[in-house]
């Protein structure tokens, strides 16, 4: 199913492509998260975030025989495909590249900011930003892809929902108890994908660096990814080069492609030979 989805994902993608989520705001609306207890916000999560979830799980296991689980395979490709998301994000820093050929700094700045979600200081350097879009595009591949893919493998399409609701639930009220709760969720993938990376990556440099943060439960997801591809592809800013500094974009986003292609063939050998 997970292979089907992907197949399907590549032949429909839209640049810019958007969730529609005005659904799961308009349910959110009715409640004031920031106002209430813990108890009144994990209420609320449970409502919004677990119960969905709970019931795709039931709706999906309750769907037997030939034509249910037909039924119930068309269900988890649709859900899944959402989940993923249609959004072509390969294309998504184009604009960045080509302020960035010409100089424009500035606009590369904007340009990042705008579609790579970048947290950066617009007086940064060449040097500082090149490193901020690089951390934002390895991490915009494993909140887009991995760390759904990885949640599926686990728990299913069931999983994998409320891994993106979690997400969307923090976005809109920002309590630290959920940022928690995702630190949790993210963990076990990056380190997973820090290690994948090592093994399509430059191993001799990478994996000192994903051994390092195997048992760190302090380090984010973006640092313990970051370091691993730093390893693979390490920039110094002595010397920088902005020219060819385009060169290693193209490289980070070939790096998280490769490793893409190295879960879905782990994931297809376990189909294979053990039945997954």
């Amino acid at each position: 199913m997970l292979l089907i989805t992907v197949l399907l994902q590549k032949q429909i993608k839209v640049q810019g492509y958007k969730r529609n989520k005005k659904w799961f705001k308009s349910l959110l609306s009715p409640f004031n998260v920031m106002e209430m207890g813990f108890q009144g916000q994990l209420f609320v999560f449970f409502l919004l975030v677990l119960l969905p979830s709970l019931i795709l799980f039931v709706v999906v296991s309750g769907l037997t025989g030939l034509i249910g689980t037909s039924i119930g395979l068309v269900i988890q490709v649709v859900v899944f495909l959402y989940v993923l998301g249609r959004d072509d994000f390969s294309q998504r820093f184009d604009a960045y590249k080509t302020c960035w050929e010409r100089e424009d700094y500035q606009g590369a700045y904007h340009c990042a900011q705008q579609f790579l979600n970048l947290q950066a200081q617009q007086d940064e350097g060449p040097f500082e930003l090149h490193q901020s879009v690089r951390q934002s595009i390895v991490y915009a591949w494993f909140i887009r892809f991995f760390v759904f893919v990885f949640w599926f493998l686990v728990l299913g399409i069931s999983g994998a929902l409320a891994c993106l609701l979690t997400y969307w639930f923090y976005r809109e009220n920002k309590l630290p108890w959920v940022k928690s709760l995702l630190g949790a969720l993210e963990w076990m993938p990056a380190r997973i994908l820090a290690l994948s990376m090592a093994f399509t990556g430059n191993f001799v440099s990478s994996f000192p660096a994903v051994l390092k943060f195997a048992t760190d439960f302090q380090s984010n997801s973006k640092t313990v990814l970051f370091q691993a591809c730093l390893a693979e592809t390490q920039m110094p800013k002595e010397g920088f080069d902005c020219t060819s500094a385009q060169k290693t974009l193209e490289a980070d986003n070939q790096l998280m492609l490769r490793c893409a292609i190295l879960w879905l063939l782990v994931v297809a050998c376990l189909t294979v030979f053990a039945g997954f």
